[in-house]
């Protein structure tokens, strides 16, 4: 049986790359601001990510959500990304 990962980083309007990978479930609390994610340091600007609300929890409950590492930033403040990650 492996012991969860969990992480946290405070995220300013700057992007930041984040190891989010893993192989099992995953969840994020985000707080403070909204929360840009993308898949490229690119995408943070273009308008091609997705953003996750402010005071919520998200669980994918898919092995492996991200098979890569990822980018965020906060998105027009500051915030907490908050991971755990089963696996």
């Amino acid at each position: 049986m492996s012991i969860p990962r969990t992480g946290s980083v405070s995220l300013t309007t700057a992007d930041q790359y984040v190891d989010l990978s893993g192989p099992g479930q995953m969840m994020f609390r985000i707080d403070g601001d909204d929360v840009r994610i993308a898949f490229d340091q690119y995408s943070l600007t273009s308008g091609e990510y997705f953003l996750l609300d402010d005071g919520t929890t998200y669980v994918n409950d898919s092995p492996n959500p991200f098979r890569t590492s990822i980018y965020v930033r906060a998105d027009s403040g500051t915030a907490t990304l908050r991971w755990l990650v089963t696996g």
